[in-house]
């Protein structure tokens, strides 16, 4: 039997592990290993055939799961899925196979085997033998010709190896990248508009009037299968900096460096006396106990009349996510029925209705001891909505919209932690051209649709955050979510609010633009991972020390408890 040594077991990991990711790239790389003698070339087979049969079979669980589980059916359970049932039907062991060697099926199709109920054994058996098959060939192709010209051509040899494989690669993702598109295009149906809908019709924002609202491959994939290369470089981070909660030190005085359950309120109230104004105004009230209703109705309007607000407002709670929890309450009545939602011995913030339509996320970056940050992306984030043909009920319009349809179980009030649109607005018929607000939120969770929106970003604008930022102590990596009235005075650094601020969890959501390629996403979700573990490590040497591992255990299960505990959102 070959053990490798410990220098070949992060190599063998590293295989492993990157089969999840890209199996062609894996199989790439594992044969140049072989052929540098790093590893033996019957271990680097085993340890890909090991990934890719665990890959398949996680692929297998998800699809059984789907036919047992609602939720995760409406998930997973798309137009190529039903497909690959129809040809598993055909032909079992070919369909098998030859999705093996063809781009963007081997997902949906292995999906299928699981949900129709393809006997496991079968299933596996079959995998294994075309995934050994096809492994074995690229690799003896990749070996023998690189010892075949290796003594002509030398180190260039791996070079051009790698050169063509790449190129395989990328003409593999671009024929699967055209596959989605021509599925999607067949499956949208397209909804009349009034071609007079004019570009303001979503106030001071960037025009949707030639945008497609697709619905992105990156947001039909589960989030814990998505996120797995995220958290597999994370690890690898960890290891090469010598600590996996390097990142709570990346504010060092926000709680756990704002990777998640960070005070809200405790940001905002660190900006500097002289930056107050670009924040929404906002307070806080502490529930003590949810069941004490009028006590704590009592609580809110004193806070409310002592800072001058009066109804509608916003209340959301102190440590949130994705807009768990937040509303807007017009009187009394929502709010006491708001109330005994809300987790005791937590707070909540009241804040202004901002009166701007304009939403967007402006994401900063500073290294500790440099002079001038960065305003690194601009994500506008649009509510999400349907467009009124004159004829069509909200709901019929919803149906037809391939992103509203996607996310429909949320405005027919069937996910718990989020309200829904009342029976009467469901049946309103707008007129052509109108814009029918869904969710006051715009959050992807709840079909928010976000744009790129680093092509706006101006000397001015940077300069504005750049000061605010730095009013914040020892503020290096986070988001700013505003509210804008128009594109050009944003441009200008002019006319928002800050409603909230996002600390080193806070991803740079221009990502989620639907027109940004998966591979795109995540260069880019692995640059600004990379960024914040460097700032984190420039804060290490300065004497900030990472929340121990207990601490942060304990902290991030109480914050989880708040957010699954949280009253609907609208």
């Amino acid at each position: 039997m070959i053990i490798p040594t410990d220098g070949a077991l992060m190599q063998c990991l590293s295989l492993f592990f990157g089969t999840f990711v890209q199996e062609d790239l894996a199989i790439l790389l594992g044969g140049m290993m072989a052929m540098e003698h790093d590893l033996p070339l019957v271990v680097v087979f085993i340890t890909l055939m090991a990934g890719i049969v665990t890959g398949d079979t996680i692929i297998y669980a998800m699809g059984w799961a789907a036919s047992k589980i609602p939720w995760i059916k409406r998930k997973l359970i798309n137009r190529r899925v039903e497909k690959a049932r129809k040809k598993l039907k055909e032909n079992l062991v070919s369909t098998i196979i030859i999705v093996r060697m063809i781009p963007g099926v081997l997902f949906s199709t292995f999906i299928a085997c699981g949900f129709i109920g393809i006997p496991f054994l079968e299933f596996i058996i079959t995998s294994f033998l075309a995934a050994a098959a096809y492994t074995a060939a690229i690799l003896l192709i990749i070996v023998k010709l690189g010892e075949a010209a290796l003594p002509s051509l030398g180190k260039w040899v791996y070079i051009s190896i790698a050169s063509i494989g790449l190129l395989i690669i990328i003409i593999k993702y671009l024929k699967q990248k055209k596959m989605v598109e021509k599925e999607e295009v067949e499956d949208e149906t397209i909804i009349p508009v009034d071609e007079k809908i004019d570009g303001n019709a979503f106030l001071g924002m960037p025009s949707l009037k030639d945008v497609k609202k697709k619905v992105a491959l990156s947001e039909k994939i589960p989030s814990t299968i998505f996120y797995s290369p995220v958290g597999i470089r994370w690890i690898v981070l960890g290891v090469r900096y010598h600590s996996m909660l390097l990142p709570t030190v990346t504010n060092p005085l926000v709680e756990a460096g704002g990777l998640w359950g960070e005070s809200k309120s405790r940001l905002m109230d660190q900006i500097g006396p002289d930056y107050k104004k670009w924040v929404a105004p906002y307070t806080t009230v502490y529930i003590k106990d949810n069941n004490a209703v009028d006590e704590n109705v009592t609580n809110i309007l004193s806070a409310m009349h002592n800072s001058g607000f009066e109804f509608p407002l916003v209340i959301k709670p102190d440590i949130g996510w994705q807009g768990y929890g937040v509303r807007v309450i017009n009187n009394k009545e929502e709010l006491v029925n708001y109330l005994p939602g809300y987790p005791e011995n937590a707070t909540l913030i009241i804040q202004e209705l901002v009166p701007y339509e304009g939403e967007a996320g402006v994401f900063y970056s500073r290294f500790p001891g440099e002079e001038h940050g960065k305003v690194i992306s601009l994500t506008f984030r649009y509510f999400p909505h349907v467009i009124g043909d004159g004829v069509s009920t909200v709901a019929k319009l919803m149906e037809k919209d391939q992103r509203t349809r996607f996310k429909l179980k949320f405005y027919l009030g069937k996910e718990t932690l989020h309200a829904g649109l009342p029976e009467e607005y469901r049946s309103y018929v707008p007129q052509a051209g109108e814009i029918f607000r869904l969710a006051f939120i715009g959050s992807l969770r709840v079909g928010g649709l976000y744009r790129n929106g680093s092509k706006f970003i101006t000397p001015a604008l940077e300069e504005r955050f750049e000061n605010i930022a730095r009013s914040i102590p020892e503020f290096y990596f986070g988001r700013f979510d505003i509210k804008f009235k128009s594109i050009d005075k944003l441009r200008e650094g002019n006319d928002f609010k800050i409603f909230e601020i996002n600390g080193a969890g806070a991803e740079a959501i221009h990502v989620w633009d639907a027109e940004t390629p998966l591979l795109k996403m995540y260069k880019e979700l692995f640059r600004y991972q990379s960024t914040m573990f460097r700032i984190a490590n420039a804060n290490r040497k300065r004497g900030f020390k990472p929340m121990p591992a207990k601490e942060f255990y304990t902290f991030t299960k109480q914050y989880n408890n708040l957010i699954s505990n949280y009253p609907a959102s609208e």
